[in-house]
């Protein structure tokens, strides 16, 4: 009995993750690291949470302006410029540090409690652990080499990863990925 809930969960697990649109994990190389260079300061532009889970996130701590600003702060203290709102929207050739958490947690790993009626009700906050993507792209203005006057943005380096943690590990691990972003920012800066 044991074994079939076990072999149950990875099997929503596995169908879980295959359905969370993880493109390439990343792509950070020498050709991509290049599209870096030249570029003076960033936007962070972090995605929305999913509203269903954004109250119980918000209760371990997780939330998208806390989110914004420590991954702002981590890029400055890295030396890399950051740019506010007004500022990006007045400059011609910035970057964004575009940043997408995307959280998960299946209802077969979900543990539940009773209410004193008697309704059963998911325990939830930060010690459980969720199942999550995090996507770190920079996204440049480009245009088209046969039609020039056609722009647009694109993604011009990324990194990623997944995994099964709590909010505590998913959010170390934001650092992780924008640290790896100003690793391979300054590793071209300087040439």
């Amino acid at each position: 009995m044991r074994g079939n809930r076990y072999r149950l969960v990875l099997i929503v697990m596995v169908a879980v993750f295959m359905k969370l649109d993880v493109s390439a994990l990343a792509i950070d190389d020498m050709q991509t690291r290049a599209t870096l260079r030249g570029l003076e300061a960033l936007y962070v532009q972090v995605e929305h949470f999913d509203p269903d889970l954004k109250k119980e996130l918000k209760k371990g701590g997780l939330t998208e302006s806390l989110l914004q600003t420590r991954i702002e702060r981590r890029l400055e203290v890295a030396g890399i410029k950051v740019l506010s709102g007004e500022e990006f929207q007045s400059s011609d050739f910035t970057g964004i540090l575009y940043v997408n958490v995307r959280i998960l947690m299946p209802e077969i790993l979900k543990k539940y409690t009773y209410t004193v009626e008697g309704e059963r009700v998911p325990k939830g906050g930060p010690t459980e652990r969720y199942l999550y993507t995090i996507d770190v792209e920079v996204r440049q203005p480009v245009s088209l080499l046969r039609n020039p006057v056609v722009k647009g943005l694109a993604t011009t380096w990324s990194t990623g990863s997944l995994g099964f943690r709590r909010l505590s590990g998913i959010q170390m691990d934001v650092a992780d990925q924008v640290d790896t972003f100003a690793n391979a920012y300054l590793s071209v800066k300087s040439k």
